[in-house]
């Protein structure tokens, strides 16, 4: 049997809790394993509940509340429902600090509507089933730094008007935090939310700190509002991540963050300085969205040491973004499409083949040219594959693409020359050149000197370098001698040039404008 409470002084000199814990204590202590002896507050014990309850009772008509290290029974299995109640916080307002810190939650805690009127300490608090804070209201701090939450964390419509510290915080189920009011600082720096994590609706008006966080599932801030900064250094989103409709008014900083899912920042507002930044060229997504958002300054728009696709870009001009130490993660064409395609664009071609224009301009502009003639040659690739699948050999762009990549691959274009060389060498292999010439003196030879106009084909150990001279426009002997030959000679005379000339261009654009 536990003895009921006697005077802090008493309990404080025999319970063996920690140091810092002692002030908290109640009751005389009780025998528990290992020799050790605790005050019926510290007591890990699920039997001592009626005397609990009445030790917590004399507390809070005391106006104490002080529970640090606490451990609060199972109140779920009460047999007796007189003593249910002492879990319940439901609708209390705490006048003066509130201090849980190290406690130990064994059934629910139910903190609905609670009003804390100074500060309050959770930190190192331990919820082993649900945590329930809805439309609580915070006055002063809250500390809930390396709080463990074993069941489900429920914040919702909660207002904290002052700093609130979730850092090293760990929840293993649901965290539900939509339609929270962050009055000041929001820390959640190296917590870790094994599940789902809601923040929608969520109103930062001070610095939210996700430093070096971890979302291993879902997670939704879709409509949340950052007023200040926001950081996301060192995340690591395992699920889908979606900040659909947020507003950053601030700077948001999401250095370093690793988004192994979907990441959705479609419609999202940007009003300041956004950065992504990784250390090993991760690839930032398997997809990103940011369709529609709006980005008051994009100059202040930053991606660095990352992987990124031409489609993440889709419907926002990306041409004042910063672009350093960037891997493009070069696809085919067609697959860029279907990505758009998935995502649910009416024009997928047409929107690829802008937002590829807008990349080439930037990488244009910042002097990385071999970078800005893949985003061209994309963008033509893109409008080309629109319609018959790519196969319009009525146009001339399709005889552009084919030629050299629209002026944009060098090795085409020469594979395409040397091609031309050896397709007009055979030719001449097969049409007559003169044989002879004859000689003429005066006038009159002319007149009765007659030309070889049957001809002979070229020898073939001639052809290909008479196909040189001629792509060169060198006017090689012979000369041709039948209608054929001429407009073979003819026809290269101008086709090699032009391709030598495409050639040259593809060259030049991969080092300049």
């Amino acid at each position: 049997m536990i003895d009921p409470p006697t005077s802090q002084t008493e309990s404080a000199l025999a319970c063996d809790c920690e140091d810092s814990m002692r002030s908290a204590c109640v009751g005389r202590s009780s025998e528990y394993a290992s020799g050790k002896r605790f005050c019926v507050l510290h007591l890990p014990n699920v039997n001592k509940r009626e005397a609990f309850q009445k030790a917590f009772q004399s507390k809070i008509e005391n106006k104490d509340f002080n529970f640090q290290g606490a451990w609060f029974p199972d109140a779920l299995s009460f047999s007796d429902s007189e003593f249910e109640w002492f879990m319940d916080f439901s609708s209390a307002t705490f006048e003066s600090e509130v201090d849980f810190s190290f406690a130990s939650f064994n059934g629910g805690a139910d903190f609905t509507s609670a009003i804390f009127r100074t500060k309050v300490d959770f930190n190192s608090a331990a919820f082993s089933e649900m945590a329930d804070f809805t439309s609580a209201t915070f006055n002063g701090e809250a500390d809930f730094s390396s709080a463990a939450f074993s069941g489900k964390a429920d914040f919702a419509k909660v207002a904290f008007g002052a700093e609130v510290d979730f850092g090293r915080a760990t929840f293993s189920e649901k965290a539900v935090f939509d339609k929270v009011s962050f009055g000041a600082k929001a820390k959640f720096a190296s917590a870790t939310f094994s599940a789902e994590a809601d923040f929608r609706f969520s109103f930062f008006s001070a610095e939210a700190d996700f430093d070096r966080a971890t979302f291993s599932a879902k997670t939704d801030f879709r409509l949340a509002t950052f007023s200040a900064e926001a950081v996301y250094r060192s995340i690591a989103f395992g699920g889908n991540a979606n900040f659909a409709l947020a507003a950053f008014k601030a700077e948001a900083d999401f250095r370093f963050t690793t988004f192994t899912s979907d990441v959705d920042f479609s419609h999202v507002t940007f009003g300041d300085y956004i950065k992504f930044e990784g250390k090993e060229k991760p690839l930032l997504a398997s997809s990103l969205v940011l369709k529609f958002a709006k980005i008051e300054k994009p100059d202040r728009v930053s991606f660095h040491t990352l992987a990124l696709r031409p489609n993440w870009f889709v419907n926002i001009d990306a041409r004042r973004f910063a672009f350093t130490n960037v891997h493009w993660d070069w696809r085919k064409v067609s697959k860029e499409i279907q990505s758009v395609m998935i995502k649910g664009y009416a024009s997928p071609h047409s929107l690829l083949a802008i937002t590829c224009r807008q990349l080439g301009v930037n990488a244009e502009e910042n002097n990385r040219y071999e970078e800005a003639s893949k985003f061209r040659y994309m963008a033509m690739e893109a409008t080309r594959l629109e319609t018959w699948k790519g196969f319009a050999p009525w146009k001339l762009s399709w005889w552009y693409w084919l030629a050299s990549g629209y002026g944009e691959r060098s090795f085409q274009a020469l594979i395409v020359l040397v091609g031309m060389l050896f397709m007009f060498g055979l030719l001449y292999h097969l049409v007559g050149f003169a044989r002879w010439e004859p000689r003429v003196s005066s006038e009159a030879d002319a007149f009765v000197a007659k030309r070889d106009e049957a001809g002979a084909p070229l020898p073939f150990n001639r052809t290909f370098t008479y196909s040189a001279a001629v792509m060169t426009l060198q006017r090689p002997e012979p000369r041709p001698a039948t209608t054929a030959a001429q407009a073979v000679v003819v026809l290269e005379t101008i086709l090699g040039p032009v391709q030598a000339a495409l050639l040259a261009l593809a060259i030049r654009r991969k080092f300049m404008r």
